[in-house]
Formats: C-alpha cells, structure tokens, sequence
C-alpha cells in the first residue's frame, strides 16, 4: 500500500472508488472480493462470476454492523457462509454505508485503516449521482422505481378512502370502523393480487380499478360514473394496465383534492393498438394543479411510449386524456441478451416462461444437468443472481 492511499481514492471516479478501495486494504486485510451499500445501490468488486450479495443478506449485515467499529466473523453472503471483515459508517456525510470484505483475513491491527479508508470512500460515492452503470442494473433500477410509484399511489388511495369514511358525518364510530376494516382488506387483497398479475383482460382490469376508486366517494358528495371499454375481452400487457389503473386513479384523487367536483367520470376505449383513458370532473378547473398532474402522468407515459392532453374549460372543469400504446416499446437493454449463445437463448426463453429446469430438459429434449449449464452460464453473462431477475430481463426483451 503506498502512503497516497488517501488520494488514490480522493482522485477515482465513482465507478472506480471501489475497486481502488479493495486494492488499497488487500495488502492489510486480503481477501477475495468487495462488497458495498451506500444509499440504496449494491456494488462488488471484482466481477469474477462470484454469487453476488443480495439485499437482504446486505440489509442483515447493516442491522449487526456497529457504525465506526469494524468487526471480522464467518457470514452469509452471497449465498455461501463465509469470513468477512464488515465495517458501517460512522461519519455524518455518508451515514449508513456498509463495507463487505468477502473470504477476509482476520487483521484487527488493520481495522483503524480500513474504517478511515471506507469512510473516505463512502462519503465520495453517496455525493456521486453516477448511474447503474450495466444494463441489468438500469433495468432492475427502472423497474424498482416504477413499483414504487405504483405502491405509492397505491397507499394515497386507501389512505384517502380511509380519511373519507371515518371523517363521515352520515356514519356513527362503530359502522365508520366496520367500513375502513373492510376497505384496508380489499386494499390488502388488490396487493397481493398485484405483485403476481402479468396480464389480464381489459374489462378485468377496469373492474380493478372501479373497485379501488369506489371508496374513494363512498361517502363523499360526488358522483361517480364508470364507463367500461367496449372490448372486454382484450389482453392487456401487465405494465399498461398497471399504469392506466393508476393514472386513472391518481387523476381522481387530484381531483377530489383541489377541484371540489359534484361529478367526476372515468371511462376507457380500446382500439386495435391503444388504450385511452378519459378523466374528466365539473369542479373549479382554476385549482387544478396542472404542473404537478403533468409531472405525474409523464412519469407513468414516458416509459410506455404513451401521451396524454389536458383541457380546462372555466364552468365545465378538467378533463385529463392518456393514450398507452398496447405493444410495448422493446426494451433499452435488449443488447445484453446478445451475448448469449443460440442454445442459451432458448433455455432464455423458457425461463421467460417461469419453466423450472425439469421442464425446460423435457421441452429441449435434453439433460437437466444440461439445462443447469446453461442456466449457470446466462445467470454469469447477464451479471444477475437469480432465475427470476434472469427471467424479467427476458420478458423485457420480448422472449
């Protein structure tokens, strides 16, 4: 180690602090590879084909870590159990970061060191504002961004319904409680049902929406009209229908917030390759918040290649039209995909399908043994852990 380590790290860029960080400890503390948290982001250093850390195993390790005090014991991470060096933050300009020597040697005179090396690198990398730097982190990071959009939205909405039904005048405590228990089940079972749903119909879809809405008003002084879409039997992709659901109902939230409507219609039409949704109240259009109904709708159109209008007519009120495209614009990171071998593509495609090893080996007419070669070798060229991220990414790509 030379005595400049401090520069060396002051001096990388984002995407290089953590490999000079690695290289900076090894001589005190070898060990096999690096793992970090900071602010949310996982990175390891090297990329050398290793089971990389989850999250959870992450998280684990940041609860028993004490800030400014590393300690060196045999861990789960990466799937394995294993020694390692863990040191945690203590600094306030990057609180919460978590340091992971992976298959570490035991140096507890190094220790001082390496926590004032890991608190330089730290504080670096939570003011860095670098992107996920491969295609499989773009993709997981986009998908992570838009479900928390959608529990977001989500939440707003039963909180809202709850807020409305115990602030009733027309109920006494004991049916207020009875209607907000049930309200927060159906709430509960439209989640669980969500975080499996891949496509339905849109009719099945609009009937979501109208009985998440229903609470909205139940005891509210509004009228609500709900126009279902001629084409019932029409398959929607799953990412369309989760967004026209929740454009359609942050629209009517908006709405009863700011524009004191008697009346607020929602109706969608389907045509051969679109979905639009219309949403229009009678309130003071004048309260409308444009600029943040914009900003809003932009976030859950832009990634699906859809538009959206807006019109405001004093005396008539708002009304809001979106337009999804129902084929779905190819994924930004189909180019990761193209390092597979043709045979790897295939197996690709089933597990797209959710098809377990066993049954990939029976469609293929080939080992299981096999199969699980191949599964090995895409999980390492895609840079994912699991059969499931693998999976997402092919659903993405269109397999």
């Amino acid at each position: 180690m030379t005595g400049d380590w401090a520069l060396e790290l002051a001096t990388a860029a984002a995407d290089e602090v953590l490999p000079r960080l690695s290289a900076v400890v090894r001589e005190k503390v070898p060990h096999r590879w690096a793992a970090i948290l900071v602010a949310g982001r996982i990175s390891v250093t090297p990329h050398n084909g290793d089971h990389r850390p989850s999250a959870a195993e992450l998280a684990a390790l940041d609860a028993a870590a004490v800030p400014g005090q590393p300690w060196h014991r045999p861990v789960t991470i990466g799937g394995t159990t294993r020694p390692a060096l863990v040191a945690a933050t203590a600094g306030p300009r990057a609180s919460g970061s978590l340091l992971v020597l992976a298959d570490a040697d035991d140096a507890p005179h190094a220790y001082p060191m390496v926590q004032r090396s890991w608190e330089i690198a730290a504080a670096l990398l939570s003011h860095s504002d670098s992107p996920p730097t491969t295609a499989a982190e773009r993709f997981f990071a986009g998908e992570h961004a838009k479900q928390l959009l959608l529990a977001r939205d989500s939440h707003a909405a039963t909180l809202r319904a709850l807020l409305t039904t115990l602030r009733s005048r027309e109920l006494d405590d004991s049916r207020a409680r009875r209607a907000a228990t049930d309200m927060a089940s159906t709430a509960l079972t439209a989640l669980q049902a969500a975080s499996s749903a891949q496509e339905c119909t849109v009719q099945r879809a609009f009937s979501l929406l109208t009985e998440q809405l229903r609470p909205l008003v139940l005891h509210a002084e509004v009228d609500l009209e709900t126009v279902p879409p001629a084409t019932a039997d029409r398959l929607l992709p799953g990412p369309v229908g989760q967004a026209a659901t929740a454009l359609s109902r942050g629209c009517v939230l908006v709405m009863l917030e700011h524009t004191h409507p008697r009346r607020i219609r929602v109706a969608w039409q389907v045509t051969d390759d679109q979905l639009a949704v219309d949403v229009r109240d009678d309130g003071d259009c004048a309260q409308f918040p444009l600029n943040q109904a914009e900003y809003r709708m932009r976030e859950r159109l832009a990634p699906l290649g859809g538009d959206f209008s807006v019109a405001t007519v004093p005396g008539w009120g708002t009304t809001i039209t979106a337009r999804f495209p129902l084929a779905l614009p190819p994924s930004t990171d189909v180019e990761l995909l193209r390092e597979l071998s043709p045979r790897e593509i295939t197996v690709m495609a089933e597990l797209a399908r959710g098809l377990t090893n066993q049954q990939i080996a029976e469609q293929l007419h080939v080992t299981e043994h096999t199969v699980k070669f191949h599964v090995r070798q895409i999980l390492s060229k895609l840079g994912v852990r699991t059969r499931g991220e693998a999976a997402a990414l092919g659903r993405a790509a269109r397999f």
